[in-house]
This record gives structure tokens, C-alpha cells and sequence, in this order.
């Protein structure tokens, strides 16, 4: 996917996400088969749990227990672990053939501090294979997003095998015990889509900034800082990046798993509250909004130094606060019939509810699994195109507005033509095409010599009136493409490209000055407009725009009101003191061009 208005159009993009959705879709629902048909060849018997008050207990002991305290439990069970308990899983598992064979054993859970698996070896001492944020995950033997072992079931009786658990929060976890190739491939799979996840964010991210350098606009460098933290953050959530970035440092390891999310919650805040543009219409929710998302983003900063039970508050404050915040921003974005709104509330909804999944297991209300993790990754998946959408539908508007300004600012109000400044700017370009390129132009400007006398006699009404016939029978002499612009009250200027003789200038002046003294049809006053016209071929002359446009006024301020040359050219060499324009008048009643 990339950016969209303004890189690929709307329906592109909805189509490549719809693609995607149903691609994940399949995907799931082909994990969710294979779970069901591993669950039937399982080789484990029966699971139980016990809880140790302590973290001292060996496997030796607990072994010797043979069972005592352990009770039957599930991937349902919520387990009271926290700083100082350890949990027990006894798991009895039945060798399903004749031959040794190599299964695997994962926890698909990445948050959990300490997990060590311990199974009795060749010579019937107990073997230990560790794995957890409390390790570098470069150091576990099977190095992955989350704890996954080796188990090895020779032929013969039933064999035990024991998990210890360690967490600071209450927890439930599910385990996928398979074949060792089968599990592995579920892992590639897992990457696989995790990585189109994170690759498609990380290309939105990317194409946004480039956007934003093209067109010198922030909100797509803000929306491309938003995807980055939030790629980042889903790395995180998922385990891939305590796995592939920071395999080397389990503290930050464990600590990112806080204080990624809760910094996102806090950027999330504020990127709505500009997105939906609250702090003009609403002034008080913005501010509200913009220090509840910087209050957010300071105990982020400081969350890595908090006890644990205030980070599990900051973490449940931040996840709520944020979608509350976003879909209450986003409703009044809607309610003042802001699309911006309706496109926020579509993104936020997925992702509220999987924040109340994992809110709810940050309590031990509910067990880790798929949808308060990697289900995070899909809602998050889902919640960056579409909020691209709300602010390609933003940027329109937006520039749809200072197009509208420009050309306020770029046209005449009343005639609709080029405004002084402008033209000038047009006139600069045709100048410097004539100088460095012998680009063959003209420069006409046209005046309305009666103006001032319909002005006396009829009102300003009928002056503007006339104003109006004027463009109106000046652009039957434009080209397509012609710029033309209004210089003073009752003048215009024209530039003709590409024009090489004064006859075909010349040619339609005169058509100018004829139609000028046609009254128009059904009138009740027969007002005629008496156009003067000056003209200079851009070949002919070397003169700043300014200068020439003043030589061509100082040509039409020449003429008398009655004069028989309407139609005038600077002549070659006529660049300064006073032109043929001026010199022209002693010819006054000589024949009309």
C-alpha cells in the first residue's frame, strides 16, 4: 500500500487491503484446521499446575511430590503468579509409536519473564532448556518470538515433563505440543504474515514521507511517525522484535512490552486530536485531549521505573484513554458531517476491542492468547490504511480550501482574469523565453478609453456592466491558453505565444476594436466600448516586464480620445523616453490601421 490521493488513487488502495484481509482470513482459518487436527494426535494425557509461594523450589522436589497440590488445569486457567510465586506445569505425555520421536512444545505467549522446561535425558537426569525476558533470546536454545522447546518421547511408559513459570502478573497461557517440523512450519507461517503486517505498514510509513517532502506537508511526516510507532510497537507486542532487534538485552525486552504501547497510546492521542481538527471547534476537548496525550507520553518515558503494580495501571489507563479519547474526538468529527469522523470510528473499532482483550488479561480476567496478541497485529494492520483514507479525505479538503484561496488571491474578483501580480509573473517567464530561447511572443494591453465617461453619465453599475462586456469580447480574440490578466481598473494585458508578425496580432485587435462599437443585443442603452490597444512583439525589445508594461501604458496614455490608431506597436529601438506611441500622435487623423 502507499499514500494515496496523492500516490495511488482511494480505490487502490482498498482494493490491495481487501486482498489482504481476505489472505489473512485464509490464513487463519487454515491455523485454526491445523490446530484442530494436531489436538487430535497429541500425545499429552493430562496437565496439571501447582503454584509455588516462593521461587526456591527444584525440580527434584517438586518431582518428588509425585502429583501432591497439583490439580488438573488448562489453557483457560488463570494461574496467581506474581513477583515472588512460580508455577508448576506437570505435563504427562504418552509416546504415540514404537520409534523415539522429536516433537516441540511452544507457548505462543512473548511477555512471560522466565520459562524453563525440564525433561529427563538418556541418563534420567533432568535436562533444562530455558527461554523468557529474563534471558537474551540469543541465548535460548530455540531462539523465536516466544518460548518454544524440544521434547523428546522415546518408546516405553508414560513420561513426565515439567514447565516453571515465572511472571509478575496473573496469566493464563495456551501450549501447542506437536511434531518438531510441524510446529516449525506453523512458525513460518507466523512470520510470514506478521511480516506482510509489518512490511505494509513500514511501506505506508515510508511512501508518507516521501509525500511529505513532495509536498511540503506535515500531517503526512506526522501520519508516517504514527505507522513507525506503530509498526514498531506491533513488533514488539508480537515478539519479533525482542527475536530479531534487541535479541541481546532482555531487559529492555521485558520493559518494551509497557513501554512501546503505552507510548503509541500516547502519539495515538494527539494524531487524532489533529486529524480530527477537535481544537478548533471544540477548543476545550482539545486541550483535555492534548494533555491527557502528553500525560500519556511522560509515563511512557518513565514507565521502564515504576513498580509493577503501576504499570499495570498506567498500562490500563493509557489503553483506555486512548480509543475513549478517539472515538470521542472522531464522533464530533462526524457529528459536523466530517467523513474524517465516520473513517476514525471504522479503524478504532477492531482495535478497541482487542485494547479490552488485553486489558482484560493484564487483570488475569481472561488468558493470553491469539486475540489479545497477535490479534493486536491485525487490528493495528487495519487501523493505519484506513485512517490514511480519513486523512487523504482530510488533505483534500484541505487543499481544496487553498485552492480556493489561491485563486482569490490569483484572480481578478470581478472579471475572473490573471490579477496584476500574476500576470507579471506570466510576463517575467515570456520575457526571459524571448531573451534566452528566441521564443517568438507578443504583448498586448488593452484599455477601455470611454470608461471613465460611463462611469459620469451612467453609474458605477453600468462602468462594472461594461467592464464585464469587455473581457467578454476580449476573449474572442484569446487563444486557448493565452494568459490574460487585469493591470489597472479599465485595462487588460494579454500575452500571445508563439505570435511571430504584426499582421496576425494586428488582425485581431482590430476585430477587438470593431466589437467593441457593436452595442449588444437587446439592449436598452446603446453603450459603446472604445477599446485603444497597445502592442509590443517580445523580439523586438529588451525590457524588464515592468518597464515594458509602463512603455505600453505610457502608448495608450498618448492617445486621444478620438483617434483614428487605435491600434499601436513600440517600435524596434523604442525602448525608453517617449515611444512611437507618443511620437505617433502627430499622425492623429491619419487612416485608422
Amino acid at each position: 500500500m502507499s499514500c494515496q490521493t496523492a500516490l495511488a488513487p482511494a480505490g487502490w488502495l482498498t482494493g490491495r487491503f481487501h486482498c489482504w484481509v481476505a489472505r489473512s482470513v485464509l490464513a487463519l482459518l487454515l491455523g485454526a484446521l491445523s490446530a484442530a487436527a494436531l489436538a487430535q494426535v497429541s500425545p499429552l494425557m493430562r496437565q496439571e499446575a501447582w503454584v509455588e509461594d516462593g521461587t526456591g523450589a527444584t525440580v527434584d522436589a517438586v518431582a518428588a511430590r509425585r502429583g501432591q497440590g497439583f490439580v488438573p488445569a488448562d489453557e483457560q486457567t488463570i494461574h496467581p503468579l506474581g513477583p515472588q510465586r512460580t508455577l508448576w506445569l506437570r505435563l504427562l505425555l504418552q509416546p504415540a509409536g514404537p520409534e523415539a520421536a522429536d516433537w516441540g512444545l511452544d507457548i505462543p505467549v512473548p511477555l512471560l519473564d522466565e520459562v524453563t522446561l525440564y525433561q529427563r535425558g538418556p541418563d534420567g537426569r533432568w535436562q533444562a532448556q530455558r527461554a523468557g525476558d529474563a534471558l537474551p533470546v540469543a541465548q535460548w536454545k530455540r531462539p523465536g518470538r516466544y518460548p518454544n522447546f524440544d521434547v523428546t518421547l522415546p518408546p516405553g511408559p508414560v513420561r513426565e515433563v515439567y514447565l516453571q513459570v515465572r511472571h509478575s502478573d496473573p496469566i493464563g497461557f495456551p501450549l501447542r505440543l506437536a511434531p518438531a517440523a510441524v510446529l516449525e512450519q506453523g512458525r513460518q507461517v507466523d512470520y510470514l504474515l506478521l511480516g506482510i503486517v509489518l512490511g505494509t505498514l513500514m511501506l505506508l510509513a515510508v511512501s508518507c514521507l516521501i509525500q511529505g517532502v513532495i509536498h511540503r506537508d506535515l500531517t503526512y511526516d506526522g501520519y508516517a511517525f504514527y505507522a513507525l510507532a506503530m509498526t514498531l510497537t506491533t513488533a514488539t507486542v508480537t515478539g519479533m522484535g525482542g527475536h530479531l532487534l534487541w535479541n541481546q538485552s532482555p531487559r529492555w525486552a521485558d520493559a518494551a512490552q509497557g513501554v512501546l504501547p503505552v507510548l503509541l497510546a500516547g502519539i495515538n492521542v494527539l494524531f487524532l486530536r489533529h486529524l480530527c481538527g477537535i481544537s478548533v471547534r471544540y477548543p476545550r476537548v482539545g486541550r483535555v485531549a492534548l494533555a491527557t496525550g502528553g500525560l500519556i507520553l511522560l509515563m511512557g518515558a518513565v514507565f521502564a521505573w515504576l513498580p509493577g503494580g503501576v504499570q499495570n495501571g498506567v498500562i490500563a489507563f493509557s489503553f483506555v484513554a486512548s480509543p475513549v479519547f478517539g472515538f470521542v474526538m472522531a464522533a464530533l468529527a462526524w457529528r459536523r458531517h466530517d467523513v474524517v469522523g465516520a473513517w476514525v470510528i471504522l479503524a478504532y473499532i477492531p482495535l478497541a476491542f482487542t485494547v479490552v482483550v488485553a486489558v482484560l488479561r493484564l487483570y488475569g480476567w481472561l488468558p493470553a492468547g491469539w486475540l489479545s496478541l497477535d490479534g493486536t497485529a491485525v487490528a493495528s494492520a487495519m487501523v493505519v490504511p484506513l485512517l490514511l483514507l480519513a486523512l487523504n479525505a482530510r488533505t483534500r479538503d484541505r487543499h481544496g480550501a487553498q485552492a480556493r484561496v489561491n485563486k482569490l488571491t490569483e484572480q481578478d474578483a470581478l472579471t475572473g482574469l490573471l490579477s496584476l501580480a500574476a500576470f507579471e509573473r506570466q510576463l517575467k517567464a515570456a520575457v526571459s523565453g524571448a531573451l534566452m530561447r528566441r521564443e517568438a511572443s507578443a504583448v498586448v494591453v488593452v484599455a477601455v478609453a470611454n470608461l471613465q465617461q460611463i462611469r459620469e453619465f451612467y453609474g458605477d453599475a453600468m462602468a462594472e456592466q461594461c467592464l464585464l462586456r469587455a473581457v467578454i469580447k476580449l476573449n474572442r480574440v484569446l487563444r486557448d491558453g493565452d494568459p490574460a490578466g487585469r493591470i489597472d481598473t479599465g485595462r487588460f494585458a494579454v500575452i500571445y505565444e508563439g505570435a511571430r508578425s504584426r499582421d496576425e496580432i494586428q488582425e485581431r485587435m482590430v476585430r477587438l476594436v470593431a466589437s467593441g462599437l457593436v452595442p449588444p443585443r437587446g439592449a436598452r442603452l446603446e453603450v459603446p466600448l472604445q477599446f485603444h490597444v497597445a502592442c509590443a512583439m517580445l523580439g523586438e525589445h529588451v525590457l524588464a516586464p515592468r518597464l515594458l508594461l509602463r512603455r505600453l501604458g505610457q502608448t495608450l496614455d498618448g492617445m486621444t480620445p478620438r483617434t483614428r490608431r487605435p491600434v499601436r506597436f513600440l517600435e524596434p529601438g523604442d525602448d525608453g523616453g517617449a515611444g512611437s506611441g507618443s511620437q505617433g500622435n502627430a499622425g492623429e487623423e491619419a487612416p485608422a490601421a
